[in-house]
């Protein structure tokens, strides 16, 4: 790789890396500018980013999962095995987060939302791994697409957890300097996901890691899309939002094509 490509690729990496860190900036920003401290005030971003994110999966992130590269040969079995370990993956860590990944925001009442945090830290840490490159080489336009799509799927899902969880954290009473660190600690886990995957040599098992997300995206993107209101019906307003988020995240894939 020439001189110009390896400075290209680590603008691009840069570049990557603020993209990844915007979601929580503008997350804090709504928090703050719209007062927006109620988490369940989210529960229509969150049917946005859902059906956003289902579309994206399954229009783009997994049929380049299953397709054939030349010397890369892997078994659909294995490729389905690792989709099914992420979204079980994530059923262990809702466990820890308390299902905060889709809207569940919860009251602390005076408590450190230490389970909740750490849950999320390992959320976003995991869901970046599969962001690496190794060596820090660019990928060929085909993986930079996927790579793109996946960037841009992990910062819209990212959107709403910060402003539930910095909300949440705010409404319990917890100091807005504390609250706001917190929110760092969890903005940093994307971008530190995706450089240890590309420093030690993770990034060459990207498909892998796709696949594994793409297990953590169904588990979400599906919990919220069934979730109902009382009754067992899907208040309007959600199937709006839901409406928006599908459509927008179709519009991006042919817009790619």
């Amino acid at each position: 790789m020439s001189a110009n490509c390896k400075c290209f690729a680590i603008a691009v990496m840069h570049m990557d890396y603020l993209v990844l860190l915007s979601s929580i900036v503008f997350g804090a920003l709504t928090v703050f500018g719209l007062k927006l401290t109620d988490a369940r005030r989210v529960k229509l971003l969150n049917a946005f980013t859902g059906a956003y994110l289902i579309a994206l999966v399954m229009l783009h992130l997994l049929p380049d999962l299953y397709a054939v590269e030349e010397g890369k040969a892997i078994k659909p079995l294995v490729i389905g095995g690792f989709i099914l370990f992420g979204f079980f993956l994530q059923i262990a860590m809702d466990s820890i987060s308390m299902g905060i990944e889709h809207g569940h925001a919860h009251e602390l009442k005076g408590r450190m939302a230490y389970g909740i945090l750490a849950g999320l830290c390992i959320h976003a840490f995991v869901e970046a791994l599969a962001l690496g490159q190794p060596d820090g080489h660019a990928h060929c336009a085909h993986h930079r697409s996927q790579h793109n799509f996946l960037l841009v799927s992990i910062v819209v899902h990212n959107y709403p957890i910060s402003i539930a969880l910095l909300g949440m954290l705010l409404q319990s009473g917890m100091k807005k300097s504390s609250a706001l660190g917190c929110l760092a600690l969890f903005a940093v886990m994307a971008p530190l996901g995706m450089f240890v995957s590309s420093i030690t040599g993770l990034a060459e098992y990207s498909r892998y890691l796709m696949a594994i997300v793409i297990g953590i995206f169904m588990h979400i993107s599906t919990t919220i899309l069934f979730e109902t209101e009382d009754h067992h019906r899907i208040s309007m307003p959600k199937l709006l939002a839901v409406v928006v988020g599908l459509a927008l995240g179709v519009a991006s894939v042919l817009f790619e094509s």
